[in-house]
């Protein structure tokens, strides 16, 4: 009589159990749960890094998308010609300002003592100090774009990536674009079919990549264009502060704008003599992905954020 009762409470418990199973199998995993974290790191966002839109940019991208075979000799010695002699006078120019500025510091000493308002020299300083940090963190995210970009091997002309182009087809190069397979077009409808597709802008867009970037090419952009340009930014940083702070109440406003102006020749060559449709490439290459951990996102966060403030504001207020 105890039995039966007994064995119907047991299927039904039974039921339940299987009934609860596969509801929890239905049901998404918790990211915090068991094998749910694996999952939500899976899933999580990447960071990241583009290539910059700018001189040091173009320096480092457009060499690895020169095709001889589609460029031809001619266009690809002029290019690189070209990228290195503006990366070199940005570079001459900026060192020509830093020298010319520490002279004239050093013919006003101790001007930056007189009687004036401090107010203004701390305004002044503060302002292009935040344009030279600035700046810097542009050098730091180039170098860890070059640092973290992944390598191919033995491609280009003397291993250094640059030459071959990014299309292993060799159907784009950094100014031309090859014509088409004539192989292929053996008839007239061929032809018809050909050039039809063109008229309708048929032919997939091509996009810039890093994907022949080399370890020789990659350490030439790191000593030649990344290490340069953070060393004149630092050497900008002490001799125009230094300038701002010894200038007369008149002129400091007009000196203030005169030494960030140095910090943008280099934009103001890319604007100047770079054609649209390179502009264009470089800001349609896909940007490198990377996965941080949350400790490094949260000291970037503290840094940005908090630290580089306060180490502007204190460096504004030593220098004055």
């Amino acid at each position: 009589c105890i039995s039966t009762p007994t064995s119907a409470l047991g299927d039904s418990y039974a039921g339940e159990m299987s009934a609860a199973a596969a509801l929890r199998m239905a049901l998404p995993m918790s990211p915090a749960s068991g094998d749910g974290s694996a999952s939500g790191d899976k899933h999580r966002s990447p960071d990241k890094l583009a290539v910059p839109c700018d001189l040091y940019g173009l320096f480092v991208a457009e060499p690895l998308q020169l095709d001889v075979r589609v460029d031809g000799w001619i266009i690809f010695f002029l290019e690189m010609a070209r990228t290195t002699f503006f990366v070199a006078a940005n570079f001459g120019i900026q060192l020509l300002y830093v020298t010319r500025i520490h002279n004239l510091n050093r013919r006003n000493e101790g001007a930056q003592c007189g009687p004036g308002k401090p107010y203004m020299q701390l305004v002044c300083v503060f302002v292009f100090a935040t344009s030279i940090f600035k700046e810097l963190r542009g050098c730091g995210d180039l170098l860890d774009l070059l640092l973290r970009c992944p390598v191919k091997e033995t491609s280009g002309y003397m291993r250094l990536g640059v030459g071959s182009g990014s299309d292993d087809r060799h159907r784009h190069g950094a100014v031309l674009h090859a014509e088409g397979e004539r192989k292929e077009l053996t008839g007239f409808t061929d032809r018809l079919v050909h050039w039809a597709k063109v008229a309708r802008g048929g032919q997939k867009q091509h996009v810039w990549t890093l994907g022949s970037m080399s370890n020789i090419w990659k350490t030439f952009c790191i000593v030649f264009v990344a290490a340069p340009r953070t060393l004149l930014c630092l050497l900008l940083l002490k001799v125009a502060s230094g300038f701002i702070v010894r200038s007369s109440e008149e002129t400091m406003v007009i000196d203030t704008v005169a030494a960030l102006f140095i910090v943008d020749i280099g934009t103001f060559m890319y604007n100047a003599f770079t054609t649209n449709s390179v502009k264009q490439n470089l800001e349609r290459m896909p940007p490198l992905e990377i996965h941080s951990s949350n400790c490094a996102k949260l000291l970037n966060f503290f840094l940005v954020n908090f630290v580089l403030p306060v180490i502007t504001a204190a460096f504004s207020i030593a220098v004055v």
